[in-house]
C-alpha cells in the first residue's frame, strides 16, 4: 500500500496557480479591446446576429452563418439576467459579447474540465493527485486554439464548455444508474437526474454547433457500449485471430491496454467488439437509448433544414475529405511535443542513451511502430493524398490564417511536397496513440513514488533526531544510572515488556477495512487512468467522422478531438530511479516531484509562449489587403 499522499507547499502552489494564470485571459482581453475595438473577420456575422436577437428580432437570420444559433441565445440569457440584477447593458456591443466568451473560457470551463477530470480519474482535488488534475485543466485552458479564440465572439469556446458538460453528465449516468435489462428499465432511465441533464447538454451542444452530434452521440455513446460490453461479457487475452469474431459471439471480448497492443491488436478489438455487440445488440441498444434520441433529434433537424448547415451552402457542403485525417497529427504534435518529448524518448532510446532523471524503463517491443505496419498505412495514406486532396476556396485565397502558408507550401512550393510528408504524417499519429499507453499501469504512480521518496526521507530524519535525542538523554542521564543502579534491575522486566508491546502491533478490524479501502479505492485510480485500445478505436471513430465530412481546412476543428485526447492522456511514471531508489540517489521531495512532472511544465511553458507569440502577431502586425486599403488585415488562426 502507499504512504498517505501529504499536503505540500509545492502542490498548494500549483493549485493556486491556476487561477492565478488564468487572469491572463483578462489580459488578452483587454489587449483586444484596446487594439481591435471593431468586430474582425466572422464576428462580423456574429455581432450582428447577437445584436438582432437582443433588439427582440428572433426571426431575423444572415444567411452567411453556418451554425446554429445558440452562442447568440447564450449571450443574451447572461445579459438578460445581468440587466435584470444590476439594470444593464442596456444596448449589447462587440465588447460586452466579447466579455461573455471570456467568462465561458475563464470561469467556467476551468471549472467543469476540473469535475470531468476528478470523475475520469477517480481522483478527488486535494493531495499532490489534485495538483496534477489542477495542471491538466490549465493546459487545457491555455491551449492556443482555446486561449485566442476567448478574446474573440466566435463559436468555438462556448461548443467546447457544452460537450465538456454533457460529458460530466453522462459519465455520472453511467455510474449511478444499472445497465437497463429491458426496454421498461431503458425508458424508466431517462428520468434520473443525470439522464435529463445529459440529454439537455447533449441536445444544447448541437444547437451550439452541429458537429457536436460526433461527440455527444458517437463518443459517449461508444464508450457506454464498451461499457456495457465488458459489464456483460468475459474478457480474453490472447485469442487466435482466426476466432476472434466466433468467441465474440460466444461473450468474450478482446480489448487490450494501448501499452501492450500492437497494431493487429486494433484489427483484433475491433472485430470482437462488433461481434459481441451483434451478439447483445438489444443490451446495447438499451444502453445507448439517451445517445439515440440525440441522433434521432439530429436526424430532425438535417430532415428540416434540408442539410447540415444553415447558410452559406455552396462553399460548405458535406463531402469526403480523408486528408482530414492526416492533417491532424502534425498539428498535435505541434501543441503537445513538450509532453511527448520525453516519452517518446523512452520509447525510441536505449535506457544506457537516456538522462537517469529521465528514464522511465519502458520495455515493451510493441511500443514501436512495425515496419509491416508502415509499409501498409503509408500507400493509404499516399492514395488519400492523390485522390482526395481538397484546396478549399477560402484556404488559398484569405493569407490572414496560419494554414494558409501551410497549404502553399504543401500545394504549391512543389508537386512532391505533397507525398513526401506521408511518412511524417505516419509518425505523428503513431506517437499520439502511443501516448495513451506511455503510463505502464503495474508501476506506481508519480505521486506513490514521491510519496515514497518523502516517507524514506521523513523516516530517516526522524531516525536521525531519535538517535541525537537519545545521545544527549544519555549524558544527561549518567550520573542518575549510577545511583539508580539497584532500582534499575527491578525496572528491566517493565522496560523490555513496553519495548516489546511497542513493537508488537495488533492490526484491528477496522485498521484492516481501512487498509484494504485504500487499495482498492488505488486500483480503481490506477484502472481508471489505463487506456485500453475499445477507447482508442471509439476516440477515433469520432474524430474521424468530425473532420472527413469538412471541406474546408482549419484547426479550430482538431479542438474537441485534441481535449479529448488530452483528458484521457494517463499521468506519467515516475523516473525509474525514483521507483527502484537505485544509484544511491539523493533528491529532495520538491526536486522529485518536478523531474516527475516535467513534462506538464514544459507544455505550459510551450502553450504560453505559442500564445505570446500568436497574440503578438494579431496585435500588432497587422497588413493592408490592396484592394481594401486603409483596413487592417490580421494573422490569425
Amino acid at each position: 500500500m502507499p504512504p498517505p499522499q501529504i499536503e505540500t507547499g509545492s502542490t498548494l502552489a500549483v493549485r493556486y496557480l491556476v487561477p492565478f494564470i488564468l487572469l491572463s485571459f483578462a489580459v488578452w482581453r483587454t489587449q483586444v479591446k484596446t487594439h481591435v475595438p471593431e468586430p474582425y473577420l466572422d464576428e462580423e456575422f456574429h455581432v450582428r446576429q447577437a445584436q438582432a436577437y437582443w433588439n427582440g428580432n428572433w426571426t431575423q437570420w444572415d444567411p452567411k452563418i453556418t451554425t446554429p444559433p445558440g452562442l447568440y441565445i447564450w449571450s443574451n440569457f447572461i445579459f438578460a439576467v445581468l440587466r435584470r440584477i444590476r439594470g444593464w447593458p442596456e444596448t449589447v456591443g462587440v465588447n460586452e459579447l466579447r466579455e461573455s466568451n471570456v467568462g465561458t473560457t475563464a470561469l467556467l470551463l476551468p471549472w467543469r474540465l476540473q469535475i470531468l477530470l476528478e470523475l475520469l480519474r477517480g481522483e478527488r482535488n486535494t493531495r499532490p493527485s489534485g495538483a496534477r488534475i489542477s495542471h491538466t485543466v490549465l493546459n487545457i485552458c491555455l491551449f492556443p486554439l482555446v486561449f485566442f479564440f476567448s478574446a474573440l465572439y466566435y463559436t468555438d469556446t462556448l461548443a467546447l464548455l457544452v460537450v465538456v458538460e454533457a460529458y460530466i453528465w453522462d459519465v455520472k449516468r453511467a455510474q449511478s444508474t444499472k445497465t437497463p435489462k429491458t426496454w421498461a428499465e431503458a425508458f424508466a432511465n431517462l428520468g434520473s437526474l443525470q439522464s435529463v441533464l445529459f440529454l439537455a447538454f447533449g441536445l444544447a451542444s448541437l444547437v451550439v454547433r452541429q458537429t457536436n452530434i460526433f461527440w455527444v452521440s458517437v463518443f459517449f455513446g461508444g464508450l457506454q457500449v464498451v461499457r456495457t460490453l465488458r459489464q456483460n461479457t468475459k474478457t480474453i487475452t490472447s485469442p487466435n485471430a482466426t476466432e476472434i469474431v466466433a468467441k465474440g459471439l460466444k461473450g468474450e471480448v478482446y480489448d487490450p491496454l494501448v501499452q501492450e497492443a500492437s497494431f493487429t491488436d486494433y484489427i483484433k478489438t475491433a472485430a470482437s467488439l462488433v461481434s459481441a455487440a451483434v451478439k447483445l445488440l438489444p443490451l446495447v441498444a438499451m444502453s445507448v437509448l439517451p445517445h439515440l434520441i440525440i441522433l434521432a433529434a439530429f436526424g430532425i433537424f438535417v430532415l428540416w433544414n434540408g442539410g447540415v448547415v444553415l447558410g452559406h451552402h455552396e462553399f460548405h457542403t458535406p463531402g469526403i475529405h480523408l486528408p482530414q485525417m492526416l492533417y491532424i497529427w502534425p498539428c498535435f504534435i505541434f501543441f503537445s511535443w513538450p509532453l511527448l518529448l520525453i516519452g517518446l524518448a523512452n520509447v525510441t532510446l536505449p535506457s544506457r542513451w537516456l538522462p537517469k532523471f529521465f528514464d522511465y524503463r519502458l520495455n515493451n517491443p510493441n511500443r514501436l511502430p512495425k515496419i509491416l505496419t508502415a509499409l501498409g498505412i503509408i500507400p493509404l495514406m499516399l492514395a488519400a493524398i492523390h485522390f482526395n486532396t481538397i484546396v478549399h476556396p477560402f484556404l488559398l485565397a484569405d493569407n490572414r490564417h496560419y494554414i494558409f502558408y501551410v497549404f502553399r507550401l504543401l500545394t504549391r512550393y512543389h508537386p512532391a511536397v505533397k507525398y513526401a510528408v506521408a511518412p511524417i504524417y505516419f509518425l505523428c499519429a503513431w506517437a499520439v496513440f502511443t501516448a495513451f499507453g506511455l503510463a505502464t499501469p503495474q508501476e506506481k504512480t508519480p505521486e506513490d513514488s514521491i510519496a515514497d521518496a518523502a516517507s524514506k526521507s521523513t523516516s530517516t530524519g526522524v531516525q536521525q533526531s531519535e538517535q541525537e535525542s537519545q545521545t544527549v538523554s544519555k549524558r544527561r542521564d549518567k550520573k542518575q544510572q549510577r545511583k539508580q543502579a539497584t532500582s534499575k534491575q527491578s525496572q528491566e522486566p517493565a522496560v523490555s515488556a513496553t519495548q516489546q508491546s511497542r513493537q508488537t502491533q495488533v492490526v484491528t478490524p477496522e485498521v484492516l477495512a481501512k487498509i484494504q479501502e485504500i487499495i482498492e479505492r488505488r486500483r480503481q485510480q490506477q484502472a481508471a487512468q489505463q487506456v485500453r485500445v475499445s477507447f482508442v478505436l471509439v476516440w477515433l471513430a469520432a474524430t474521424t467522422l468530425s473532420l472527413v465530412t469538412a471541406p474546408l481546412v482549419e484547426p479550430r476543428y482538431f479542438l474537441i478531438p485534441w481535449v479529448m485526447w488530452r483528458l484521457h492522456l494517463p499521468s506519467f511514471p515516475a523516473p525509474a530511479v525514483f521507483r527502484q531508489g537505485s544509484d544511491g540517489v539523493e533528491v529532495g521531495v520538491f526536486q522529485a516531484r518536478f523531474l516527475a512532472n516535467l513534462p506538464q511544465v514544459l507544455e505550459t511553458l510551450w502553450l504560453v509562449l505559442v500564445n505570446v507569440i500568436t497574440g503578438y502577431m494579431f496585435l500588432f502586425k497587422g497588413f493592408e489587403w490592396p484592394q481594401e486599403p486603409g483596413k487592417v488585415q490580421r494573422f490569425m488562426w
